[in-house]
């Protein structure tokens, strides 16, 4: 076998190396909640559930505010210098230390919430519990293992923490009572799986823990920026919603919605090992040449498109299965939300790859962002404009169209900017063809 042959053979190694860990996280991830959801709803009812759903909406908020941008940005950087120890624990020591500060002014800002909204102060004591998973979520370096490509960590500890919280919830959790314990086993859960992760991290890769130079910090703060503000506008139609939700109606309409969001958002998750596994691949492929980055993510578009069309064409013709067999007569309810979003795994496959994988990757990171803080902006408008005479319906619709609008925009911003994803390119992939 040849040198090039070799060393192809080795980088398609590692992508299905890191896709395979990527599916087992993913599974354990969405298949946990799956397990767990069809007996929550009937042991809490739809009241409790969608207080405690509430709750975890607000912790999203601050697990994207101790994120940031690191995710994407951390994990690139990393990418590109994972052979020089000395920039490798720099790094992990700037994010590190970012993030835990972020964790501080974020809890501060949980207190100040719930001190300050009646609606929440009454439940108080769930709300602070479910800041545990932040606080999890803060330790587990997850954006230096992707960086590295050995996800393979992440896949086994995310796994065994998935299982102890859902085994816990069925030990502990027996009544309508016991729905404060919910946040309670998950935050032991998910901070259980950080420190591991934290500790797996030192004692394999080349890091150790230095303080960080303020001119790095800084640095750092402006590489995730721009992904921060995109994430932060993704939850203005994805969080946001069931926040509003949850405010402007009650508990069970927010229980209706969150769990028929739920089974879709589950479909729509069989993606992400994919996009996750060939993030670093397509960024270190566009360093060196363009067009080959290009063509990849054009076989790639192809093959997710239709795989994506086929599993949302089926959710919509099984919702009302589905439902009864989730979530029970209960929450029937349930069954058009499912309806409405169910073309998300498609429409959010095709946003994914236009903007994470090329936008990204090709330095087009500020036009995503201006598109997603205006889709943010236009979906809030929607929800408030919907909440009121069609509750969850109307969050459904609004979280669809602004789904649609995204993936729109972002096919138009790189046809203007010469980018077209769906065109063979003729220039051949020497050494990284799939």
């Amino acid at each position: 076998m040849s040198k090039a042959l070799r060393a192809t053979w080795q980088k398609h190694q590692t992508i299905l190396g890191n896709f395979f860990s990527l599916s087992v996280l993913q599974v354990a991830t969405y298949l946990a909640p799956l397990i767990t959801l069809p007996y929550l709803v009937r042991v809490l009812g739809p009241s409790r559930f969608g207080l405690v759903e509430l709750a975890h909406a607000i912790a999203v908020y601050l697990v994207i505010l101790t994120d940031y941008g690191f995710n994407l940005s951390a994990t690139r950087e990393i990418s590109l210098c994972r052979n020089d120890p000395r920039r490798l624990s720099e790094i992990f020591s700037a994010v590190m230390l970012l993030k835990l500060l972020l964790t501080v002014a974020s809890f501060f800002a949980l207190v100040a919430a719930v001190l300050a909204v009646p609606r929440l102060r009454g439940d108080w004591p769930v709300y602070l519990l479910t800041f545990g998973t932040v606080i999890g979520q803060c330790l587990f370096p997850i954006w230096l293992f992707q960086g590295l490509e050995r996800m393979k960590y992440t896949a086994i500890l995310t796994i065994l923490s998935k299982l102890a919280i859902t085994v816990a919830i069925f030990a502990f959790i027996r009544q309508s009572d016991h729905y404060v314990y919910v946040p309670v086993v998950q935050s032991v859960g998910t901070i259980a799986m950080g420190v591991a992760g934290l500790l797996v991290a030192l004692r394999e890769f080349p890091v150790r823990f230095a303080l960080p130079s303020r001119a790095l910090l800084r640095q750092e703060l402006a590489e995730g920026w721009h992904l921060f503000v995109s994430k932060m506008s993704i939850t203005l139609y994805t969080t946001s919603n069931i926040v509003i939700l949850g405010l402007f109606t009650n508990n069970t309409f927010v229980a209706y919605y969150v769990a028929g969001e739920k089974i879709v958002r589950a479909i729509q998750g069989l993606q992400l090992p994919l996009s996750q596994a060939v993030y670093p691949y397509v960024g270190k492929l566009a360093s060196e040449s363009k067009e080959a980055a290009l063509a990849f993510t054009a076989r790639m578009t192809e093959i997710v498109g239709v795989v994506t069309l086929v599993l949302s064409v089926g959710l919509f013709f099984a919702a009302g299965p589905l439902s009864r067999l989730i979530l029970g007569e209960q929450f029937g309810a349930s069954v058009a939300v499912i309806r409405i979003l169910s073309p998300l795994p498609f429409v959010c496959s095709l946003s994914n790859i236009f903007g994470v994988q090329i936008m990204i990757n090709f330095g087009l990171k500020k036009t995503l962002t201006r598109i997603l803080a205006v889709a943010g902006v236009v979906n809030v408008v929607l929800v408030f404009a919907l909440v009121v005479p069609l509750r969850h319906i109307g969050v459904s619709i609004a979280v669809l169209l602004t789904e649609v609008a995204i993936m729109i925009a972002t096919y138009v911003a790189l046809q203007r900017n010469g980018l077209d994803v769906f065109r063979r390119h003729r220039t051949a992939e020497p050494e990284h063809g799939l």
